[in-house]
């Protein structure tokens, strides 16, 4: 495994660690890495860093860095709004990887408001050849609204659950308004995300999800996502991990352990997926 750190982009502004594998690895995809909302490109816990060295163990080169203005990445010197700025920043680390190991797919991994930032990037960019989003989009349904008042009585008993929700329903300060999202960032309105999973499918890329258990208000039970997209056909084609005992952060030590296998066998399958076939 070969580690080192770099500066790329207009004016080696952006700061970044390339993770290769040993002399002799042929892989297809190469893995993007980044910040995860204000953490640093380590990620929490130094996730990114875990990750990516299982991963050059394997044969999959990464590069983990920090967004303009994050980290230990320059500010950027233009006006452009911050998602734009940093679906820019994306495709010049595709750039920064390819060159580094010789990859031209990619697979980003966009942990929590990162997700949103993969999700304009994939659609920016035809080299990506995979988008998995952890905690990012959450898609409610009758079920996970039933499940949500359940909990709320489980907590704290039928009456205050209920009166609860009444009161607090048409005062939503600071909150989107589009459904589903976490507090931090809208979710796109469900037929718009129908329309761009097709898009990418039909170009070739994956778009898959991996959810905790921090935010059971909005997804609750295993089969959410098919519940709320049956019949769009996209139900078929994004996997959905549902890990509901794993808090967001990934704070135990057999959670985060198991959420690099996850992370890890969804990247190797990607890579596998774009290797040139035998003969062909």
């Amino acid at each position: 495994m070969i580690e080192r750190t770099l500066a790329f982009g207009p004016g080696g502004a952006l700061v970044g660690t390339v993770c290769l594998p040993d002399d002799g690895a042929r892989p297809a995809v190469g893995l993007v890495l980044f910040n995860a909302g204000m953490v640093h490109r380590v990620g929490p816990h130094r996730l990114n860093v875990r990750l990516a060295r299982h991963l050059a163990a394997g044969g999959i080169p990464s590069i983990r860095f920090d967004l303009s203005g994050q980290g230990d990445s320059a500010r950027p010197a233009g006006n452009a709004p911050f998602e734009q700025q940093a679906v820019s920043d994306l495709r010049v680390a595709m750039d920064a990887l390819a060159e580094a190991a010789g990859v031209a797919r990619f697979a980003l991994f966009g942990f929590c408001s990162g997700g949103v930032h993969g999700y304009a990037a994939a659609q920016a960019d035809a080299r990506v050849a995979g988008l998995l989003m952890y905690d990012t989009y959450m898609f409610r349904t009758v079920r996970s609204k039933v499940n949500r008042y359940l909990l709320r009585i489980r907590q704290r008993g039928f009456f205050p659950a209920v009166l609860g929700g009444l009161a607090r329903r048409p005062f939503a300060p600071g909150k989107p308004a589009a459904r589903g999202g976490i507090g931090q960032f809208p979710t796109p309105k469900p037929q718009d995300f129908v329309n761009v999973v097709r898009a990418l499918h039909e170009r070739g890329t994956r778009v898959d999800m991996v959810i905790s258990g921090s935010f059971l208000e909005l997804y609750n039970y295993p089969g959410q996502f098919r519940d709320a997209f049956a019949g769009t056909g996209i139900e078929a084609l994004v996997d959905v991990t549902f890990l509901p005992s794993m808090e967001h952060n990934a704070t135990l030590l057999e959670d985060q352990a198991g959420f690099i296998r996850c992370i890890a066998d969804w990247t190797v399958k990607l890579d596998r997926r774009w290797q040139p076939q035998a003969g062909g």
